[in-house]
Formats: structure tokens, sequence, C-alpha cells
């Protein structure tokens, strides 16, 4: 599932598909990616923008999901150990 990204992850899952979120190798920004094959979908400024895209990327725009994954994306990814 990592295909070079963390296994632990934050993901956000629909459809049988799945978005993996990770900091970016400076730390200064966070990857969303595609966890099935490791291809990026891009790399954003901050969570909303990155969860947003990776919700975008599955068929969801609903802003009510985008704010609810955002919460729970941020705080999954403060309790991984990236070192």
């Amino acid at each position: 599932m990592s295909h070079g990204y963390p296994a632990d992850s934050p993901t956000v899952r629909r459809h049988g598909r799945a978005i993996g979120f990770s900091p970016s190798p400076n730390g200064c920004s966070i990857r969303a990616w595609w966890t099935q094959d490791g291809n990026p979908i891009g790399t954003y400024s901050s969570f909303e923008e990155a969860v947003q895209a990776g919700l975008e990327a599955l068929g969801c725009e609903d802003p009510a999901e985008v704010e609810r994954e955002t919460a729970r994306i941020a705080t999954e990814f403060h309790e991984v150990d990236w070192r």
C-alpha cells in the first residue's frame, strides 16, 4: 500500500479507492497520493487543501465532508511518528 510513503499515513477511502496523506520531504507541505499505486495527486500548503483535492479525486465535493475529513486527517497526521 505505501509505494514509498509511510505505511501508517492517514487515508480517506471512498468506493474502494483511497488517498494517502504525508508530509513533503522538507516538511513544509502535505502530499496527497493514490494508495493503490503511489501516484501523486499534488502537494498542498494546508490540510484542508490536501483533503479537498483528495476527496474531489474520489468524486466527493461536499463541503461538510471536506470539513469532517480535514479534522480527522489533521488529528491522525499529528499522531504519526514521521521520523
